[in-house]
């Protein structure tokens, strides 16, 4: 058994540094094979790869200035910045709070109780919604802006809707979201602005940030890109505050409430603080680059892309083949459409597909 280096040393070893930023390919393929014969280091790599990209972006911004929004108008128009050296800084100690933050940040799970006899945790966004409101949906492949009364501006994302109460503005300012949406919110402190979904509330405080909650995916979660948010689970008191650059992913798996449900024990629902996610070419903020027109895939297998390319691209995709619903991808589409996208990944690895209309057969 070799002598597995420590989430310490890794981020200050080279190679590693070349997986994370995708920079040099016998370093990639070395971390994807160690990935591969030791699955019990997996965990630690991933924590590590946090760690390193999250540094990166501290660095920029502490080195070149916070560049960090999103260009919410003006899609090309982005700074190319440079990469510093982790690995240096480090060892002057200037990063040594900042990696004991962002590891505490990375690993920080809060477990919060749900007792099934209570079931606000079932509770339905309609169930709050009154009955007087004004209705925003996208289609699958469909993407619209809208803009409120107050001048918040939304960004509504592929098969979304966002319900507005008709008092928006005089009474109060409550929207309700299934699926996902960046929010650019006008903040009054005296009327706050919140987002309703199934799980969690969202409230402004003054703040641009993007909203997730697609019903049927494994998770939920809000990013923050500027300003500060307030996050308030529906089935607990605790409030969560995020920072800029910070997203909480709250887990959505129904079968783990179904088993808690019948030993009537409470339920812990994960709920993850982490660093957000930003392209190696160009430092664009990846959970929010489908409001620049692109498709982003970080190391995701063919069943969690499925609902992903089936929203985008308004296709349904079937497997044939269990193995290949495994394989697992990192990709940018813009322009492409479905058959370009998938030839892309057939790159990566090799399967076949036929198009039947909207209809997607992939197969080994």
């Amino acid at each position: 058994m070799p002598d597995f280096l420590s989430i310490e040393e890794l981020i200050i070893d080279d190679s590693f540094h070349n997986y994370c930023f995708q920079k040099n390919e016998a370093d990639i393929l070395h971390w994807e094979k160690f990935i591969r014969d030791y699955p019990s280091q997996k965990k630690k790599i991933e924590e590590a790869k946090q760690i390193v990209l999250g540094l990166h972006v501290m660095l920029k911004q502490k080195f070149a200035g916070n560049k960090i929004a999103p260009n919410l108008t003006e899609e090309k128009n982005r700074t190319h910045s440079k990469i510093f050296s982790i690995k240096n800084i480090f060892r002057y100690g200037v990063a040594v709070a900042a990696v004991f933050i962002l590891v505490l940040v990375s690993k920080r799970i809060i477990n919060m109780s749900y007792n099934p006899t209570n079931n606000t945790i079932k509770q339905s966004t309609a169930n709050k919604i009154p009955g007087n409101i004004d209705s925003y949906k996208t289609a699958n492949g469909e993407r619209k802006m809208i803009v409120l009364s107050d001048s918040t501006k939304i960004w509504l994302n592929v098969a979304s809707e966002l319900l507005v109460d008709k008092g928006f503005g005089k009474n109060n300012r409550n929207v309700y979201l299934s699926g996902e949406a960046l929010f650019d919110v006008i903040h009054n402190e005296s009327l706050p602005f919140v987002v309703h979904t199934d799980k969690y509330d969202v409230r402004d405080l003054g703040t641009v940030f993007n909203v997730k909650a697609y019903a049927g995916d494994k998770q939920s979660e809000t990013s923050l890109i500027r300003g500060k948010v307030e996050i308030q689970m529906i089935n607990s008191a605790r409030k969560i505050f995020l920072s800029p650059n910070q997203k909480v992913v709250i887990n959505n798996d129904e079968s783990l409430l179904k088993e808690k449900e019948k030993s009537l024990q409470p339920l812990n629902i994960q709920v993850a603080l982490l660093p957000l996610s930003y392209d190696q070419k160009d430092s664009a903020v990846i959970e929010t680059a489908w409001s620049q027109n692109r498709l982003e895939i970080v190391n995701e297998n063919f069943s969690e892309m499925k609902n992903k390319l089936e929203r985008w691209y308004d296709v349904k995709i079937n497997f044939k083949d269990t193995e290949v619903s495994k394989y697992k991808f990192t990709a940018t589409f813009e322009k492409e459409n479905i058959g370009e996208a998938l030839k892309a990944l057939q790159y990566a690895y090799h399967f076949n597909y036929s198009i039947n209309g909207d209809e997607i057969t992939i197969s080994k």
